[in-house]
């Protein structure tokens, strides 16, 4: 419920924004929109050992899609870009590289001896999104006229890292890890969008596994999946 009224009150300003981001276009003169999605990750089918806080996780794309009309109230819009995901931790762990008796590497959660400020996990990866959009109303193409639409997307692991922040003597002291942490290096899901011209709200369903399923992390059962909700708005 408190996404929802986040999301509410964002509503309404951003609406306001995307119109006049959409009036500039033709200024730019570029056949298409540069578009910022920002939202909220959260795990699904996640064991107790992987368990993220909604607002601290957060989801940041930047990416460019070119409407193409078949008739006055339809739309294909294929993109690409840049999303970067973010998983904060709620409980006292991170993930880590160790080495077996074998000499094989092996990814584990690991409990901390300490409570961090923030312990995360970032994935950034290239995404090539596609959506159908069914407009209502009467209008000029996409121009301030409501829509629902639905659509894929799928993506490529560019880099993940994790980040744990402590405060020690009232220092601030904070590791960052760049390895593949056993991340999928292939991201796909759905998603389901309703707005306003070039402003939205969405939710996305990844359908793709959080880890790819041969390096799953240690003593962990489930594979979690991510999940998105958040709005989506042109730049220009």
């Amino acid at each position: 419920m408190r996404i929802i009224t986040l999301i509410l009150l964002l509503y309404f300003p951003f609406t306001a924004f995307s119109q006049d981001a959409v009036e500039k276009k033709n200024n730019i003169n570029l056949p298409g929109y540069l578009k910022l999605n920002f939202g909220f990750t959260f795990l699904e089918d996640n064991n107790h050992s992987l368990q993220s806080d909604i607002f601290p996780s957060r989801s940041l794309d930047v990416f460019y899609s070119k409407p193409i009309f078949l008739g006055n109230d339809f739309s294909i819009n294929p993109g690409l870009g840049i999303s970067n995901d973010r998983l904060s931790f709620s409980n006292d762990v991170t993930l880590s590289e160790i080495t077996d008796v074998d000499g094989i590497n092996q990814i584990i959660v690991d409990t901390l001896s300490f409570s961090p400020n923030k312990n995360s996990l970032k994935g950034t990866y290239l995404m090539v999104p596609i959506d159908f959009k069914y407009y209502f109303g009467s209008g000029n193409l996409d121009k301030r006229r409501f829509f629902i639409g639905i659509g894929a997307e799928f993506g490529f692991l560019l880099n993940s890292s994790t980040k744990v922040k402590q405060t020690i003597n009232n220092i601030a002291n904070t590791t960052k890890l760049k390895k593949d942490f056993g991340l999928n290096d292939f991201k796909y899901g759905v998603a389901f969008q309703v707005g306003v011209g070039n402003f939205n709200i969405y939710y996305k369903k990844h359908l793709s596994n959080l880890f790819d399923k041969n390096s799953l992390p240690l003593y962990e059962n489930n594979n979690p999946t991510i999940n998105k909700v958040g709005i989506s708005f042109s730049l220009f």
